[in-house]
């Protein structure tokens, strides 16, 4: 994937969230499929979450020497803040806060074979990582798609 790419992917994830959801009802947003499964609101907070710890990780590898990134445990984050009253527009206007300084970052980074050592996945480069965090949002739009047809369906004709 083109450096480009990568950026313009990523600029425009907080944009695709807020597409995906807008006119979707309360019911809808709120609707877990299982126990311990997640809703559309859990989904956006997470991903709002996910903008501040990437945004974090990437700056620490464009700008420190092969830097350990921190410990993140989404689903006890998720776990631990109640997104099922959280007010959407805030939670996309902070991701999308988040996410412009990534951009930032990113447009700014001269090295992008720079590395970032993580826990569970290793040492990636800048590059690699920005690509993991476009693939990271790709997936939960899915998810919310995904819900949005789950209801859809379940609704009486």
């Amino acid at each position: 994937m083109e450096r480009l790419e990568i950026i313009e992917g990523l600029k425009h994830g907080p944009n695709l969230v807020s597409a995906e959801i807008a006119e979707v009802s309360d019911a809808v947003l709120r609707y877990r499929p299982a126990e311990g499964e997640w809703s559309i609101k859990e989904v956006v907070g997470h991903l709002r979450n996910a903008a501040e710890v990437w945004h974090k990780r990437l700056y620490a590898t464009a700008t420190l020497t092969d830097p350990k990134m921190p410990l993140w445990d989404a689903v006890i984050g998720n776990r631990e803040t109640n997104w099922q009253d959280a007010d959407l527009s805030k939670l996309i206007a902070e991701m999308d806060a988040w996410r412009n300084q990534t951009v930032e970052t990113l447009v700014h980074a001269v090295d992008w074979s720079r590395l970032g050592q993580h826990h569970e996945i290793g040492r990636r480069s800048l590059k690699q990582w920005a690509e993991y965090v476009l693939a990271h949002d790709e997936e939960h739009l899915a998810t919310i798609r995904g819900l949005k047809s789950a209801q859809v369906a379940r609704q009486p004709v």
